[in-house]
């Protein structure tokens, strides 16, 4: 395991993968943002906070998720899809009470709760407007969910 600062190249290709979910925000500007290099993953990190995971694809921690809250991308479940998402499972359309702006199939996707907490990062199956008129079947597969680590998961 080598654990290093981000080169000024590294930072910028970093930042603009961030970009592409909507996740880059100012307090990233100024943080130094270490990458913790594992067999398997690369591990981003900003002090001992965990900010993403790149293992096949980068993929955004909760952390850092619920501390941007991003607005687009977004499905929101009800308490009983919930606790299933909590636990890995996939998401059924049946849970989901709101579909946001910018879901593509096959790209990342920010699951929150009722309450708007972010819960889960996964991939979404069909477009948004697709799963706005789905009446069953899956709406998206979990990538990560809160509490996990997403390094070691």
């Amino acid at each position: 395991m080598a654990r290093h600062v981000l080169s000024k190249r590294d930072l910028k290709s970093f930042e603009a993968r961030m970009k592409e979910y909507g996740l880059w925000a100012e307090f990233l500007e100024n943080s130094r943002i270490e990458v913790d290099e594992r067999k398997d993953r690369k591990c981003y990190l900003v002090g001992t906070v965990i900010i993403s995971v790149e293992k096949d694809e980068l993929i955004p921690s909760i952390e850092l998720v619920n501390a941007v809250k991003p607005q687009q991308k977004v499905l929101e479940v009800d308490d009983g899809a919930a606790v299933h998402v909590l636990k890995g499972a996939k998401l059924f359309i049946k849970g989901v009470s709101h579909i946001s702006e910018g879901i593509e199939a096959g790209k990342i996707v920010f699951i929150k709760d009722k309450s708007g907490k972010f819960i889960a990062v996964g991939k979404a199956s069909e477009n948004g407007d697709v799963l706005s008129s789905m009446e069953s079947g899956v709406a998206a597969i979990m990538m990560l969910t809160m509490g996990t680590d997403p390094c070691t998961a």
